[in-house]
């Protein structure tokens, strides 16, 4: 039945290429089902062949918070930013762009995929946005609360989705990963340059 579906390739490759587009951003099945031609029940089932395949994954929304309402609404990701490039046609990444911030981290979402996996971890691995626009870009478990961004030097701004986040008293850790290679920590908060944050990852420090 699967591959009966994607025998209709014409759909299936301008759905490929509005995935990678809306790569790691909440799923809107209806501008999916739009850019594609197809009915949204259609696209529905594309995510699904997606994901049987291992080609890329849904990161499933916390919805329990308590003093700031969370959207419910998935994030979808292709299993590599490669894949992702080839088939959004990315002819050039540039260093201050928003698409390279997003290339940084879905590059951040496969490593923190690939060691729960790994390790055999059976923590939930999802993302949380208020209704109000915070958001925090990575959860594991209910242990710690991870933000990325590309930038080369971070600023108070970097913590607002952490710091909305921490009014929950849920998590323990609060890591915001960054390519500054200033590391620093206040209380529960750190700011990590990306490769010490992903060597103490892989020393089980926060699960």
């Amino acid at each position: 039945m699967a591959e009966g579906l994607i025998r209709k390739l014409p759909p299936f490759s301008r759905f490929l290429r509005s995935a990678a587009l809306a790569n790691g951003e909440m799923i809107n099945f209806a501008k999916l089902a739009n850019d594609c031609q197809v009915p949204p029940s259609t696209v529905t089932e594309y995510m699904g062949l997606l994901e049987d395949t291992l080609v890329g994954f849904l990161l499933p929304a916390w919805k329990e918070s308590i003093k700031r309402k969370a959207i419910s609404t998935g994030k979808f990701y292709f299993f590599d930013p490669g894949i992702t490039h080839m088939l959004a046609g990315t002819q050039t990444l540039d260093r201050n762009s928003h698409l390279y911030g997003k290339s940084f981290e879905q590059f951040i979402s496969m490593e923190i995929r690939a060691y729960l996996s790994y390790k055999r971890e059976k923590l939930q691995f999802s993302y949380w946005r208020s209704i109000h626009g915070y958001e925090v870009d990575f959860l594991i478990g209910l242990k710690t609360a991870v933000e990325v961004k590309a930038s080369q030097k971070i600023t108070a701004r970097d913590f607002k989705g952490l710091k909305a986040l921490e009014e929950e008293k849920i998590f323990k850790n609060y890591i915001l990963v960054s390519q500054d290679p200033i590391n620093t920590r206040d209380k529960n908060f750190y700011a990590l340059y990306w490769e010490n944050f992903l060597d103490n990852l892989w020393d089980d420090r926060y699960v």
